[in-house]
């Protein structure tokens, strides 16, 4: 059987030997089965392409590379991965060895009894802990609003069968999110739990700004509970704010005393209802501009060239 390990990368010079060493140890354990490596270049600046050109192909482990035109992202890189993959069955793993290849043998055990979906679930992370919080806020936010739930503290490190890999790959949304695109298929899945170690090279290429965009990309693309939010929060203003007037008109009737223009009520009212419009248009609007831009249909990235290594069968890579 084939196997397809998709790696996307962004400017990993530093750990591909390393990576490749481990991948050619672990594969070697497996003769019943060939792998291919499909390394996703996702605008690397640095020796990425290069080294990976480099690397010496065995029996049992062949790569390809597909070089995108700049970086389009860590989802994309990953749905390139799967357009050009051809095994069987599919692996996601990050080039940085947080993803341990030596799971590698796991997932197929539990893909040969049947499962379509095998997703590693991190017990431990050696991160800092205001990340931790964060990851942990954001699954859980997600679950509690999402029409369908991804299981806690599972990233894209995994493996899918052909068909659910080829299912994701042709899904035409821009805003992806794997992991919650693996969940809505459906078909029979299982978690491995493992413990995720730090980098073993280099610094991550994820900003805070990039993490926060990919949440929200998850948030409002896989649930109309934002918007629906923003209904009731106008709805909850407006009889606040009413509730107020007639309080105000009860008062003055059963004390007979108009009394002075109160201007904190005013104020009050008057940033609690700008508050509630500028809430919900901008939720309103993180929805329009999806929509805006899923309309332009430009592809979801460009590849700038392909290589292979000695020996493997070329398949053509798709933009």
């Amino acid at each position: 059987m084939l196997v397809s390990l998709i790696i996307p990368m962004l400017n990993e010079s530093e750990g591909i030997r390393s990576l490749w060493s481990r991948l050619t140890e672990v594969t070697s354990q497996l003769p019943s089965h060939n792998f291919e490596a499909v390394f996703i270049d996702d605008g690397s600046t640095d020796q990425t392409a290069e080294i990976i050109q480099e690397l010496p192909a065995t029996v049992g482990l062949s790569w390809k590379l597909i070089q995108f035109s700049r970086n389009f992202g860590h989802q994309a890189a990953i749905t390139a991965g799967m357009v050009n993959a051809s095994g069987e069955a599919m692996i996601f793993l990050d080039a940085d060895l947080q993803d341990p290849p030596e799971l590698i043998p796991v997932f197929l055990e539990k893909y040969q009894e049947g499962n379509d979906v095998v997703y590693g679930i991190r017990k431990n992370r050696k991160e800092p802990l205001w990340l931790k919080f964060c990851f942990g806020t954001f699954y859980r936010l997600f679950n509690a609003i999402s029409e369908r739930p991804i299981p806690l503290d599972a990233g894209e490190f995994g493996l899918v069968s052909r068909r659910v890999g080829k299912l994701i790959a042709g899904m035409p949304e821009r805003d992806r999110l794997i992991r919650g695109m693996r969940s809505w298929v459906g078909f029979k899945q299982v978690g491995v739990p493992y413990d995720r170690p730090e980098r073993h090279a280099g610094t991550t290429s994820y900003s805070i700004a990039r993490r926060i965009e990919g949440a929200l990309d998850g948030l409002f693309g896989y649930s109309k509970v934002p918007i629906r939010l923003a209904f009731f929060l106008g709805l909850l203003v407006f009889v606040l704010g009413g509730v107020y007037l007639l309080q105000s008109y009860v008062m003055m009737f059963i004390t007979g005393n108009k009394g002075v223009i109160g201007w904190r009520s005013v104020i009050t009212l008057i940033f609690m209802l700008g508050g509630a419009n500028l809430i919900a248009t901008s939720i309103v609007g993180e929805y329009v501009c999806r929509i805006y831009f899923q309309g332009k249909s430009r592809p979801l990235y460009i590849v700038e060239t392909s290589s292979f290594s000695p020996g493997s069968q070329h398949t053509s890579a798709a933009s």
